[in-house]
């Protein structure tokens, strides 16, 4: 994982021109301006219309994602736009095609009971710019931001019960502090709350939950703008019962990752109702793996999502890299607007991030398959694919239901196991549609598939 300060610094501290001006009703809009556009938080608790300046000619205008029903409306004088927002929702506008001039839109509802200042147990920061370096979290306390709070910090939360980070603020990651890694770090945690925040400019992993319990994370936006890989936004590392909705990630790497670090079972996770972008540099936007070590992984859902983007790896992806039975997935529901390179990815591997994977990098750089199916694939010659099978795992029972491509090319599709002894089995692919039309062949889907069984479409 890479951590460089200093290219974030020079990255948000150049200053970009403000290509926008919003109202929301009759009320201006706070934006905040970064190089590839700009985003703003919204309190939603009404129908808005909303009207946007530019500084630029528009001839082009979508509202994502699509499934919002949102029309944008371009004024006669090319400089304006506007659309009526119904709901709380994280939306996108995108003008001319031009992915580098973006504005991004938080709605979301009003607070229920946020905490005083003088409440107990609480770190609370108030509007205004704040430098708080790293914030440490025990059990049961509560960090605040309030509305208009900009904290340039991280949070690590350490065996605690009960903790909560709650508001509407903004959690900024552009100058952390050199032990910060992560925006949020969350380990042997139990009934952790992460509500409502946004984060921004992570330099790495930027929600980390490890080995914890009984998670509920909601309404939390991450925007990641730096240019470079290994920025998820949520990695679930060997964790159970943990909930994540009304969530929006844009980002150079995974959106949403299931990892297994630790070697213990993992179950029941859910992520739901949320709205994602996977940028050029690397990762998927719904990824189980690579790091799947031995225990097994099951009761996995991702339901009702928007992916407005995948400009990298996949929509949907499994990579079992390690030993793991990976069993009972869903994805359910999931509207792809654009995906550039793959749909769906379902494979078990030899890769870089695995448990026998060589000790030394510039070995690993070697084995490298640079542009081959998969980021991070390792080769191997036949009689050391044998070697390798003994640390490779399964994937079993996933069902693929309305899956949907409403825009853009059709990707295509591979499901691979790694051998006959290491298959991915049973794979339901239930009303997958390209533009409204059902897919219901390995052909018509542009599937491949290798060691796979019972793959089969309906």
């Amino acid at each position: 994982m890479l951590f460089l300060p200093a290219v974030f610094s020079f990255l948000l501290l150049q200053a970009p021109e403000p290509h926008f001006s919003v109202t929301a009703g009759t009320q201006a809009v706070d934006l905040h301006t970064f190089p590839l556009g700009a985003f703003a938080t919204l309190e939603f608790t009404s129908p808005v219309d909303v009207e946007v300046r530019t500084a630029f000619d528009v001839r082009w205008a979508e509202v994502r994602p699509k499934s919002a029903g949102i029309q944008a409306v371009i004024g006669a004088d090319q400089h304006s736009i506007r659309f009526r927002v119904n709901r709380a929702l994280p939306l996108t506008l995108e003008c001319n095609n031009d992915l580098k001039r973006v504005l991004h839109l938080f709605f979301s509802p009003p607070e229920k009971n946020p905490p005083a200042a003088s409440a107990p147990n609480t770190r609370y920061f108030a509007a205004g710019m704040h430098e708080a370096g790293l914030i440490e979290l025990k059990d049961g306390e509560t960090l605040y931001l309030a509305k208009g709070a900009w904290v340039k910090g991280a949070v690590r939360i350490v065996g605690a019960r009960g903790a909560a980070i709650l508001g509407r603020g903004i959690l900024d990651g552009t100058a952390l502090p050199p032990r910060a890694r992560n925006m949020i770090y969350a380990e042997r945690t139990e009934g952790l709350t992460i509500q409502g925040i946004t984060i921004f400019n992570s330099p790495g992993w930027t929600v980390l939950l490890r080995n914890s319990r009984g998670a509920r994370i909601d309404g939390v936006n991450i925007l990641n703008p730096a240019p470079h890989y290994g920025t998820d936004g949520f990695d679930l590392v060997s964790s159970t019962d943990v909930v994540v909705e009304n969530a929006f990630v844009r980002t150079n790497d995974d959106c949403v990752a299931i990892k297994n670090l630790d070697d213990v079972p993992m179950s029941n996770i859910t992520v739901r109702k949320s709205v994602f972008w996977n940028m050029p540099v690397g990762g998927n936007a719904l990824e189980i793996g690579f790091e799947l070590r031995g225990a097994p992984l099951s009761k996995v859902r991702f339901e009702d999502i928007d992916i407005i983007r995948v400009e990298r790896g996949a929509a949907i992806s499994i990579h079992n890299g390690d030993a793991a039975t990976v069993d009972d997935v869903v994805f359910d529901n999931i509207r792809v607007e654009n995906a550039s390179r793959k749909l769906i990815d379902f494979a078990v591997l030899y890769a870089q991030y695995g448990v026998d994977r060589p000790a030394a990098q510039e070995e690993r750089r070697r084995l490298l398959d640079p542009g081959g199916a998969w980021d991070g694939h390792l080769r191997a010659t036949p009689a050391e694919r044998v070697e390798r099978a003994k640390n490779r795992g399964h994937i079993r029972n996933v069902l693929v239901r309305n899956l949907h491509v409403v825009e853009g090319a059709l990707p295509y599709s591979v499901i691979a196991g790694f051998d006959a002894g290491h298959l991915v089995e049973n794979v339901t692919i239930e009303g997958l549609r390209y533009l409204g039309r059902p897919l219901r062949t390995p052909a018509e889907a542009k599937l491949v598939t290798e060691h796979a069984t019972a793959v089969r479409f309906r």
